[in-house]
């Protein structure tokens, strides 16, 4: 690892309708309630996410700056480009990029150039790194034709997409009304709910953008995010990513913005080949009893457990 340039910033581009949840996932993730700092394309701080829609809010409408912007009045205005960092964590820099709308073909083209141009750049830090694309489950529709257009049109290359569906409760209030319709005691549908929404999901939903010609590298299932029970599920978020890295400069990357997470650090080393390698060359050379670790292989294991040292 020591020939490879690390970035030092992990890039996100997030993607989702309005209410998809996004805001929250990003500060659960980052441990804070407050809104990110954002900055332009050149690296120049805007401000925060509400006082930059403040701003655009006044030029357009002419209303007095003092006024306080609702939260989601003027999503999706600003521009893919700006940053947004959380003081609190300041390893991520995410991308917002509202969702498609059926036929909205110029809003598809700016999120493709986009990938694009960070996917081809010489830049480590200026790279996107993954996509977490999010649906939420508690409307009509889970997944648009306009939502299914990106995994049909735009390859991504090596830049993993995470599909992430969020405020998957409400599946499981749709699937112990069905469970319950069909015979069984209010105790019996509650317990089958989540299992049998799941089943729903993958076999009605899920194949939707599974079987489009560029379809997500990890799928993750968000239930409960206002409560604290919600940071099991942004901890499968972040080991979706991290398998579907194929970098071990990302990989570490990700271990050390999220440093605290002990189960990602031991997935990553387990995952980074050092141990199964080690054992393989014990067996060939049959010498497993006598096995003695050397610098290379501490250190091997030792770099995916960045808080350490």
């Amino acid at each position: 690892m020591a020939d490879i340039k690390r970035p030092t910033h992990f890039r996100v581009l997030v993607i989702g309708r309005a209410n998809a949840g996004k805001t929250t996932i990003l500060r659960a993730l980052c441990g804070t309630d407050d809104e990110p700092e954002v900055y332009d394309h050149r690296g120049k701080k805007i401000g925060s996410v509400r006082s930059a829609f403040r701003s655009i809010r006044n030029k357009v409408t002419g209303r007095d700056s003092g006024a306080i912007l609702s939260p989601s009045s003027m999503r999706g205005l600003h521009k893919i480009d700006d940053s947004l960092i959380f003081l609190s964590n300041r390893g991520y820099v995410f991308h917002d990029s509202r969702g498609f709308e059926s036929g909205a073909t110029d809003e598809l083209e700016l999120v493709r150039d986009f990938i694009q141009t960070r996917a081809a750049s010489n830049d480590l830090d200026e790279q996107l790194h993954a996509i977490w694309y999010c649906f939420p489950t508690d409307g009509n529709r889970l997944i648009t034709a306009a939502e299914q257009e990106f995994f049909e049109k735009i390859d991504t290359g090596r830049v993993p997409v995470i599909a992430v569906f969020t405020k998957f409760d409400a599946l499981d209030s749709a699937a112990f009304q069905i469970l319950e319709a069909s015979g069984l005691s209010f105790d019996e549908a509650k317990q089958g709910a989540p299992a049998h929404a799941e089943d729903l999901f993958k076999t009605t939903h899920l194949p939707l953008i599974q079987n489009q010609p560029h379809p997500p590298k990890g799928v993750v299932c968000l239930r409960n995010m206002q409560n604290s029970s919600s940071q099991k599920g942004i901890s499968d978020l972040i080991e979706q990513t991290l398998t579907s890295l194929d970098d071990d400069a990302l990989k570490l990357l990700l271990v050390s913005v999220q440093h605290s997470n002990v189960k990602l650090c031991v997935k990553a080393a387990v995952e980074s080949g050092i141990i199964t390698n080690a054992a393989k060359a014990l067996v060939e050379q049959r010498e497993v009893s006598s096995f003695i670790p050397d610098e290379n292989f501490l250190w091997g294991i030792l770099k995916w457990f960045p808080y350490i040292w």
